[in-house]
This record gives C-alpha cells, sequence and structure tokens, in this order.
C-alpha cells in the first residue's frame, strides 16, 4: 500500500467521534393517553398501525358538531344565526355506527338542538383567528403534533392581543376546572400557538356542547413547562418500548416480548376497544359494546 493510503487511514483513525443527535420523537395528545390507558392497545395502533374497521356512534356525532361548529364562522355575518347552526349538523352529519336510519335520526335531530342552543351564548361577532387549525410545537426531545378546534384572539389585561385555545367536548361528563388545568392536551394546544404562531397564549378552556358549559383556565409558564416535563418523560418510556420492539432477539417469541414490553391493562373500556377481537385479555374483562353504545345517554365518562 502506498504512503499517501497509509496516511489516509491513520488521519481517518484520528477522526473525533461526533455524538449523532436524537431524532425527536413525535407525539400528540392521543398517543401520550393511548401509551396510558393501555400499552397494548398503542402497540396496535401506533407500532403495528393495524387498521381499524367499523365506527362509533358517538364519534360521528362528535365529528359532525365540529365540523358544523367551523362551518358556521366560515359563514357571513348575517347567516350566523343559531338556527343556520343546527342546519350545518344536517349537512355535516356522519351515519356510522348507528343502529339504524332511525336512531340515526334522532341523534341528528339532539346533535342539532344542542348546537343552536350552545350558540345562543356565543357572539358572532366575536371572530376566531382559526378553526380546526393543525400546528406544531417542539422540546429538545419531542416533537407535538396538535390539531386545535378554535383560537381565539382577545386583548389581555395589558393592552395587548393573546389567544384562548377553545377545545369543544360532546359527552356526557361536565368538565371540571381539574379537567382543564391538568389537561395535556390543552397545554399542547397553547405551546403550539405560543411557538408557530409567535403569539401568548396561556388561556384555555373547554365547551361542553350538550349542556353549554364553558370552563377556562389561565396557565403560567411554569405550569405549561411542567406538562411538557412530564410529556418528555412519557415519550422516552414510549421510546425505549418501541426501541426494545424493533430491536428484538428473534429467538425469543415476539408473543412473549409483546406481553412483557407491551402490557395489556383491562379495564370498563375494553369493550369500546378497536383492538378487543385481537386482544385476549380485553375479551376476558369486558364483552363487546354495540357501536352505539358510547352515545351520552349511556356514556359512562
Amino acid at each position: 500500500m502506498s504512503d499517501a493510503g497509509n496516511n489516509a487511514d491513520s488521519n481517518a483513525d484520528q477522526l473525533p467521534l461526533v455524538d449523532v443527535p436524537r431524532r425527536l420523537y413525535p407525539v400528540s395528545a392521543s398517543k401520550i393517553n393511548s401509551w396510558l390507558d393501555c400499552p397494548r392497545a398503542f402497540w396496535f395502533r401506533y407500532v403495528q398501525k393495524v387498521r381499524v374497521d367499523g365506527r362509533w356512534a358517538h364519534l360521528s356525532m362528535g365529528n359532525s358538531i365540529h365540523a358544523a361548529l367551523k362551518d358556521w364562522w366560515e359563514l357571513p355575518r348575517e347567516d350566523r344565526t343559531p338556527q343556520r347552526g343546527a342546519e350545518l349538523v344536517g349537512k355535516t352529519w356522519q351515519v356510522e355506527g348507528f343502529k339504524d336510519a332511525a336512531q340515526s335520526e334522532h341523534w341528528r335531530s339532539i346533535a342539532a338542538e344542542m348546537v343552536s342552543d350552545y350558540l345562543h351564548d356565543v357572539d358572532p361577532d366575536c371572530e376566531p383567528l382559526s378553526c380546526e387549525r393543525s400546528l406544531g410545537a417542539r422540546t429538545t426531545e419531542i416533537t407535538i403534533n396538535t390539531r386545535i378546534d378554535r383560537i381565539d384572539l382577545v386583548d389581555s389585561t395589558d393592552g395587548t392581543e393573546e389567544c384562548v385555545i377553545v377545545d369543544y367536548k360532546t359527552g356526557k361528563s361536565v368538565p371540571s376546572t381539574d379537567d382543564v388545568r391538568g389537561s395535556l392536551a390543552l397545554a399542547f394546544y397553547a405551546t403550539a400557538v405560543q411557538q408557530s404562531l409567535r403569539k401568548p397564549c396561556v388561556e384555555v378552556a373547554l365547551h361542553h356542547i350538550p349542556s353549554g358549559t364553558v370552563v377556562s383556565w389561565r396557565h403560567d409558564q411554569a405550569a405549561l413547562d411542567r406538562h411538557l416535563r412530564r410529556a418528555e418523560q412519557i415519550a422516552d418510556e414510549m421510546r425505549s418500548a418501541e426501541d426494545s420492539w424493533s430491536g428484538r432477539d428473534v429467538s425469543v417469541s415476539a408473543d412473549e416480548l409483546r406481553d412483557e414490553i407491551f402490557p395489556a391493562r383491562p379495564g370498563a373500556l375494553c369493550g369500546y376497544c378497536d383492538f378487543r377481537e385481537q386482544c385476549e385479555a380485553g375479551q376476558a374483562r369486558a364483552e363487546r359494546r354495540d357501536p352505539w353504545a358510547g352515545l351520552p345517554s349511556t356514556m359512562d365518562s
């Protein structure tokens, strides 16, 4: 080998080692909650990416109400009436998951009344900054994906403008102050507005459409940061589990390793789980619920 070749090898040996930055782990509030609720369901949804067939009626109703409220704000000012909101529910209505056409129509009528009653207390002149807005944020450990129902722009006490997060809820349970203060999703939304829109945002609110209840909370920045640190800790667990699965020893039974890394966490909600038919623990814990069982009149939470 020539001297030039020897020198090249020698120089290569002397190159400093460079730490490759660890990739930021992508999260959303629903992804984190899936992990906390049941690692096995997380494995099906986010690791195996199992396609879910079928639909739940309560989700169809909730999606329809969200879409109607978004469309309402896009109407000309003179058309923003409670009655138009009720009519929009009919246009956005989704029928998947209902027992039959009669049940679907019954709940469409109820949903339209809910939206009309809610809009009676909404000022149509208070134009939102955005509706159904997808925004991102990041820390040194995670990237955060969000989709925000509504972002209001208001005057703060010092005369400047700030953003307020509005999140619609359509379930039976009326939210409490603790629900708002402790919501990781709402903390994510405020952080995403701060980072992506470069606007102050510390106030968050849940608007419960069935009851018309509005519950707000004003965070300080330290509280938002605590939510982010907690999310990073949970994300580290999720990342470690995924890494252990992808780097698993092929000589070890996949089912045994899955049970160890992504254990099932059976509970009352197993009957509503999209993966119950593929999970022995879920089948043993609860009977399969009908697709319309989660409608507000029978919803437990």
